[in-house]
């Protein structure tokens, strides 16, 4: 059953590769946990651990790691997990120790840190699949929670904003996976100060795949373009009411190069517009009175003569 599922996943991984557009993301998932699930079992069963950690092995050098990103997420991540969980006596572990021999960084949560996490943010990464992009990143977490440093419930913004980016969205799942999911209802939190100072909203603002993984979590709110433009307008109306009740702080605003471009901006659209309208409002007006005139005119030649 187990070296089932293994040549399942390496199919998947296969299609993923040759023929993306068969590719089953639910089904990939599926196998993937359905591995995972035995592998507590092979921890008293080291006879089987063994055998299926040979297949694994003959299963990965049939093609490069590197072929392409799931191939090295999925492989790198499921080995280290099965050597952490399944190998209890150092005779299971001959995939892990290939695997492990390929990387540049040997340590395994400073190499998920540094290169794996690299992939799952490249631009386009696992084909823009946001789903498996989720799975494998939760993986990674889960992973680091267990057997890395614990989650430092008290992290600063000042420590949180120092971190590269994709580490900023790895260290918010670690926490979510740690801590709970609610963690924007705890003003003490994290999570509660990034929302309220707008450094979340920042964060998603740099990736589509960062503002999904807010999105989906609940920490970045998708804005319409009519808010937007609403909500920038009710701004610039409201430093606009603010400056004309002080003629000095009108002219300090004046200063400011993005409100300087804006009113200059403002104005002259302002006398192009009268420019245009006041000669087309002083034809109509003439117009419509020429028309009375004739009207009154035809009149008085037809009424008849006293």
């Amino acid at each position: 059953m187990m070296k089932s599922y293994v040549l399942d996943l390496f199919r998947y991984i296969e299609t993923y590769e040759n023929n993306y557009s068969e590719f089953k993301t639910e089904a990939f998932l599926q196998t993937y946990n359905g591995i995972i699930a035995a592998f507590q079992s092979l921890r008293t069963d080291r006879n089987q651990a063994v055998e299926v950690d040979y297949y694994f092995l003959d299963k990965i050098r049939t093609s490069p790691i590197t072929s392409s990103d799931l191939r090295q997420l999925a492989i790198q991540l499921l080995v280290t997990r099965f050597e952490a969980e399944a190998d209890t006596d150092g005779r299971s572990n001959q995939a892990y120790q290939h695997c492990r021999n390929l990387r540049a960084i040997k340590q395994d949560i400073p190499f998920f840190e540094g290169n794996l996490l690299q992939l799952l943010f490249a631009e386009g990464a696992l084909n823009n699949n946001f789903k498996l992009n989720e799975f494998l990143l939760s993986e990674m977490a889960a992973y680091i929670n267990s057997y890395g440093k614990a989650v430092k419930v008290d992290t600063n913004p000042e420590e949180f904003e120092a971190m590269p980016d994709a580490r900023k969205i790895l260290e918010l799942q670690r926490r979510r996976i740690a801590l709970g999911v609610d963690l924007l209802k705890d003003k003490g939190s994290l999570e509660f100060h990034l929302q309220r100072v707008d450094s979340l909203s920042r964060l998603g603002a740099k990736s589509e795949l960062m503002e999904n993984y807010l999105t989906a979590w609940g920490y970045f709110a998708k804005v319409s373009w009519w808010s937007g433009f609403v909500a920038r307008w009710g701004e610039v109306w409201a430093k606009l009411r603010g400056a004309f009740k002080s003629f000095a702080y009108f002219r300090l605003l004046g200063t400011q190069r993005k409100l300087a471009y804006f009113m200059y901006g403002l104005i002259i659209v302002v006398f192009v517009g009268l420019a245009i309208g006041v000669p087309a409002l002083w034809n109509s007006y003439a117009s419509d009175r020429l028309h009375e005139f004739q009207q009154k005119a035809n009149e008085l030649r037809s009424s008849p003569t006293q």
